[in-house]
């Protein structure tokens, strides 16, 4: 802020609106001045484009699956000028979805390019932040869940391909890079509820992700303290082959180190992505895309120290180390699709893909701890240190885990437009999956030189022992069909239907389920008569969605806490009601967006688990029914004009009722509960049986507000502040035992606040670069600031017994305040 502000040449403008040729608006569309400035087309098509004034300028509209315009234009300084743009559509593997069409399939639109300035590690999933019911608690983690469902129930598909988390990851940092590239990506699609048939089969949520078709040559690199990435796409053939490929790199050592467990980590993230097209003819598309992806976490702990309770009573607990941990996730994937356009009102897609992983996990670690209570008399030479010990011992963590699993699928889909706005879409798709598991883990406790649990004799019982082999083949068989109808009954107001149908079948279980789903929109095209002849477009959108949503169990849903399979595990069930609106206005002159939604989700034989850290630990048992019900709300828009922000808000309870869970109330011969504080006879003479009845679900968060906000110096545009705010009420939780009904503790709230500041040094309209400089489109410079206000949230819990045999929960806490510095650019 103390450097002054230099007044560049005066430019010129030009602003219009870019529509396809059935003279739809086209959001995301790219507009540029190759060297010299770029923007991208606001949901309604339009754009505004500052370009050097008093010389001729070529302006550039490109968008996936489409012709590339040019415009040339000369302007005189600070004069503006409407241009608006029609562009052909060419290839034949994109299909364009105007933003009227999302609206209709309940999708809401993400940008990419926001991942480059929003304060985070850099996944793609820290855009879902803001999401319509998505709560997000922990940095280090790619997971999120949606209006009460947890990690494995979200869909993820990149270029049409269902995409896996690692199997047997235990904590955040073990998980490494997500598969989305975010340099590459052109178009992000996400639903929280009520979704069409032509997706697959998860309870929560899909993350539907395109791979961009670069129409000229274009790079991006960065790097940081956290790692770097380079990715480079370019046309070749006559824009009849296009690539781009990305490659990253990521390290965490200096976000690990502020934990409370010290040691010596050494995290080493890589993976290398390349997406090529190739057109055989005008009507047929051939594309490929592939992964290679390594992901290695070490560790050597030395020591923790972790302070928790309150003034009334202050404990420390500490631990000395011994011993080393090393887990390792290897991926490589590929697909294989041809795409087909035998007209303009057909699109045929066949692609074959193969999926394959190697996971291993190798740990011996030796933990010495003591729970000390602390001296919290202010008057005490001894104030702040332990005056008391309320447990001793150790334990011994050993691991010896590999799992290796393959997925192969064959995939046809297609679409044929009839009629007046009709749509008819359809699919098949046969996925056989090979799963190789070997599991060999033991955990043993000595409290105060007892083994807990305590064996008989001279026998050693260990706290938990789970060793297990297990070789698991399958095929799933899937269809889909459904159609979408669109009437207009009136000037600007139209309803739209989307149903359909959807079929699945597990050879394993032999269960085949049957997925019928709707979805209706109403535009009701209001508008405001400000004056006669005067009248302003009121753009309001209406919907309601049903339909039948089942999981069928993966691998890790069939696997219970002992490392057992059950083969009866079947199909979660969730039929869901969603409620919504949304309002697309302008405000200053820059377009915004509200949206809400209500919903109820019906959930019936569900698979119970238990969450430790991020691993989730099924009971391998359909003997559950709950529900999810909640209402979400979010408001995003350009506050800055050409820079977007967010905030959104969720209210959610999620309930379950377990089967046979239960427990007693003992009274002694005076009716009194023999477990009360206050009862002196504890010789119990009678027993009353209580039903648990609904209990909350893991995930049940009651509150959730995300923030966004984006903002620039009033007369220095090129320096940018970026904010991410993230609060969230408590989650349940308990001892790590199977009563689920005693999970009846409180974490505490989530409260964390990012920040970033970027400097554009190159790019900035108006500006010269000459030398190698020309060839850069844009340079920035970011500091950025992770958890500012410096807050412990807990991410999961240590239980420690002292020598009364209480359990006291040891919270483990994530990332303190770490600062990142980082260079993007762009060329």
């Amino acid at each position: 802020m103390l450097f002054p502000v230099l007044l560049l040449a005066q430019d010129a403008t030009v602003a219009g609106t870019v529509r396809d040729d059935e003279n739809k608006p086209l959001p995301d569309a790219s507009i540029a001045v190759p060297g010299v400035a770029s923007t991208a087309s606001n949901a309604s098509g339009g754009y505004t484009l500052t370009v050097p004034a008093g010389q001729a300028v070529t302006i550039r509209f490109a968008y996936p699956g489409a012709e590339m315009v040019e415009r040339t234009v000369e302007l005189a300084p600070g004069e503006k000028r409407l241009l608006d743009v029609v562009i052909r559509s060419t290839v034949i593997g994109a299909v364009t979805v105007t933003d009227d069409r999302l609206r209709d399939a309940g999708i809401d639109k993400l940008n990419a390019r926001t991942s480059h300035f929003q304060p985070s590690l850099g996944d793609v999933n820290s855009l879902l932040q803001g999401s319509l019911g998505v709560m997000t608690r922990n940095e280090l983690s790619s997971g999120y869940n949606v209006r009460g469902g947890n990690f494995d129930e979200n869909l993820v598909y990149v270029n049409g391909i269902e995409v896996y988390r690692p199997f047997l990851v235990r904590s955040g940092q073990q998980e490494g890079l997500s598969f989305p590239n975010p340099d590459m990506i052109e178009r992000i699609h996400f639903s929280a509820g009520g979704w069409e048939p032509r997706y697959g089969d998860k309870l929560s949520s899909v993350l539907d992700i395109t791979y961009r078709r670069p129409r000229e040559f274009d790079a991006t690199v960065s790097a940081s303290l956290l790692g770097g990435s380079v990715t480079i796409g370019s046309p070749m053939a006559g824009q009849r082959l296009r690539q781009i490929t990305g490659f990253r790199y990521r390290t965490l050592s200096t976000i690990l180190k502020g934990l409370d467990t010290q040691g010596d980590y050494i995290p080493r993230y890589t993976d290398l992505q390349s997406y090529w097209t190739y057109d055989l003819s005008d009507k047929v598309e051939l594309g490929f895309l592939g992964l290679y992806s390594r992901n290695r976490y070490d560790v050597i702990p030395s020591d923790r120290e972790t302070e928790l309770g309150n003034f009334n009573q202050a404990l420390r607990y500490t631990v000395y180390f011994e011993g080393q941990e090393r887990t390792a996730y290897e991926t490589v994937s590929g697909a294989l699709s041809l795409n087909v356009r035998p007209n303009r009102n057909t699109v045929l897609r066949f692609t074959g893909s193969l999926f394959n992983t190697y996971e291993t996990e190798r740990m011996d670690i030796l933990g010495e701890y003591r729970l000390g209570e602390l001296d919290r008399n202010l008057a005490s030479e001894q104030f702040g240190e332990v005056v008391r010990d309320l447990g001793i011992g150790a334990y011994l963590d050993h691991a010896r885990n590999a799992l290796e699993a393959t997925v192969a699928s064959g995939t046809h889909t297609g679409s044929w437009r009839h009629g007046n706005g009709s749509n008819l879409q359809w699919g098949i798709e046969v996925r056989g999956e090979d799963i190789r598991d070997r599991l060999g883990e033991w955990y043993m406790v000595d409290s105060a030189g007892y083994s807990i649990p305590q064996g008989n004799g001279d026998s050693l019982r260990l706290n938990s022992n789970v060793k297990s082999r297990i070789d698991l083949a399958s095929v799933r068989s899937s269809a889909y069909v459904q159609n979408a109808w669109e009437w207009k009954t009136g000037p600007g107001r139209k309803w739209a239907l989307v149903a359909g149908v959807r079929g699945q079948n597990w050879s394993y279980n032999g269960q085949t389920v049957i997925s019928p789903r709707v979805r209706l929109a109403f535009h009701p095209g209001w508008r405001k008569v400000n004056a006669p002849g005067d009248t302003v477009p009121r753009d309001y959108s209406f919907w309601f969605a049903t339909g039948y949503y089942f999981q069928p169990p993966f691998y890790r849903e069939l696997r219970d806490s002992q490392g057992r399979i059950n083969p009866d595990v079947r199909a979660q069930e969730s039929i869901h009601f969603v409620l919504g609106m949304d309002r697309q206005f302008m405000l200053w002159e820059r377009p915004f967006k509200f949206s809400t939604e209500a919903y109820y989700k019906a959930l019936s034989h569900l698979n119970p688990y238990e969450l430790d850290n991020v691993r989730i630990r099924y009971y391998a048992r359909n003997n559950a029914k709950g529900y999810a019900t909640g209402i979400d709300m979010k408001l995003n828009g350009e506050f800055i004009r050409g820079v977007e922000s967010w905030a959104s808000l969720s209210v959610m309870k999620t309930m379950e009722d377990l089967d046979g869970d239960f427990y007693y109330h003992y009274y002694n011969q005076y009716g009194e509960r023999t477990d009360a504080e206050e009862t002196i006879d504890r010789r119990a003479v009678d027993s009353v049986r209580v039903e648990a009845g609904y209990i909350p679900r893991p995930t049940d968060q009651r509150v959730n507000f995300a923030l966004f906000f984006q903002d620039e110096m009033p007369r220095w545009p090129t320096f940018k502040v970026h904010v991410n705010l993230l609060f969230g009420t408590s989650l349940p939780y308990g001892p790590p035992n199977e009563s689920r009904y005693g999970d009846t503790l409180r974490t505490s709230l989530y409260r964390r606040v990012d920040i970033g500041f970027s400097k554009q040094l190159l790019g900035a309209a108006g500006q010269e670069k000459t030398g190698f400089l020309r060839h850069v489109k844009d340079l920035w410079v970011s500091l950025e600031v992770f958890n500012l206000i410096n807050l412990n949230n807990t991410v999961d819990y240590t239980w420690v017994q002292d020598v009364q045999g209480r359990y006291y929960g040891i919270p483990e806490f994530l990332t303190p305040r770490r600062i990142n510095v980082k260079v993007l650019a762009r060329f």
